[in-house]
């Protein structure tokens, strides 16, 4: 089993999302591309103010919102990325597949956010990953880990104005959602970059990036 290198808490505020790690093994070589599929919501809790067709239209740009989410921020930081439709047949070649499960989803409530803070009407976000070696045995992950976190304890209002290349990319990704939540939109954001984090983690401890591009996931603790 690899050598894991050890996941460090940052404190960057009450909002965060945070990784715990699963299994990890040893794989041969740096990917040339990561192929990200659509995160499943089929056995998700997913706590919104929709039902019935409003609800698979926001599941659908949740799944869209993420992919997007990977994409951006792994091509932006590490390696080129792209979608993968799950229909397709998977390439052989030197790349990663990351494939996921939303678990948890609660929207909480955008109005109790901004007015009371401090914990009233937090979001909720928890996923599991998967990563497989595409130039190699593709049926079991070689890298599996799990996120977690939300806007619990955030103080005072949320923007809903995306400032971020990351944040531009996922709200565009829902628009056709019928109005996902900024809420959920951020721990899209915060989801993404920790994958983003998990992976490069995975790199430096194999030695194939330098100090420079390793980025910390932040620690799960109880």
């Amino acid at each position: 089993m690899l050598a894991s290198i050890g996941l460090v808490v940052i404190l960057t505020g009450c909002a965060s999302i945070s990784v715990q790690p699963g299994s990890q093994w040893a794989t041969k070589q740096m990917p040339q591309k990561v192929y990200v599929e659509a995160f499943s919501t089929a056995k998700a809790e997913i706590n919104v103010d929709r039902e019935g067709a409003e609800l698979a239209t926001f599941n659908t740009g949740l799944q869209n919102m993420m992919t997007a989410g990977i994409t951006e921020d792994l091509t932006d930081k590490l390696v080129p990325a792209v979608a993968l439709n799950k229909n397709k047949p998977k390439p052989h070649e030197n790349a990663w597949l990351i494939r996921g499960q939303f678990v948890l989803v609660n929207q909480g409530s955008r109005a109790l956010r901004g007015i009371v803070g401090f914990g009233a009407g937090g979001t909720k976000m928890l996923t599991n990953v998967q990563v497989y070696d595409l130039s190699g045995d593709d049926k079991k992950p070689f890298l599996t880990f799990s996120t977690t976190g939300g806007s619990n304890a955030e103080p005072g209002a949320i923007s809903a104005i995306a400032t971020t290349p990351l944040m531009i990319v996922i709200q565009a990704a829902a628009s056709s959602a019928g109005g996902i939540g900024h809420g959920v939109s951020e721990d899209t954001a915060r989801t993404a970059r920790q994958i983003t984090a998990a992976l490069s983690n995975y790199m430096y401890a194999s030695g194939w990036i330098p100090k420079d591009k390793w980025i910390q996931p932040k620690a799960y603790t109880n």
